[in-house]
């Protein structure tokens, strides 16, 4: 069975990529959604050019490239780096070094359908002393 057919299958199989941009991307996540949140920290803010982004883990063993691979940047040298499209510029995911590479931090609105999914609602705003100050008087 090829990689893709056996992340394809199962009940948790979720894909995604940088659709509805130039859809180069694409990718399957298989397992439980791990820690939905919001972070508001200075690197997701510049690097998104919004106030926060809306981050997901999966287990990595479940993560399949079924496109091109997204291009990566250390955004904190030797401890993460952040990937995104190179064509059209949409982030995609996370990964962490060291000890633990068990799971990946992929971006909630690069999943394909994020917006119907209620396992995804976010659980947690983390750096919030890094956040503009109004985000928290938004509600």
């Amino acid at each position: 069975m090829s990689e893709t057919a056996a992340a394809s299958s199962g009940p948790e199989v979720r894909s995604g990529g940088c659709l509805p941009l130039c859809g180069k991307i694409r990718f399957t996540v298989t397992g439980p959604v791990d820690d939905p949140h919001i972070c508001a920290c200075d690197h997701c803010s510049k690097r998104s050019g919004a106030p926060f982004q809306w981050w997901l883990g999966f287990p990595l063993a479940g993560l399949v490239w079924t496109g091109a691979e997204p291009t990566w940047f250390d955004t904190h040298p030797g401890k993460t780096a952040r990937g995104w499209c190179p064509a059209c510029g949409t982030h995609i995911a996370a990964r962490d070094y060291g000890e633990d590479k068990t799971i990946i931090g992929i971006l909630a609105t690069a999943l394909d359908g994020y917006g119907t999914d209620p396992t995804l609602v976010p659980t947690n705003l983390n750096r919030l002393p890094e956040a503009a100050p109004w985000l928290t008087q938004a509600g």
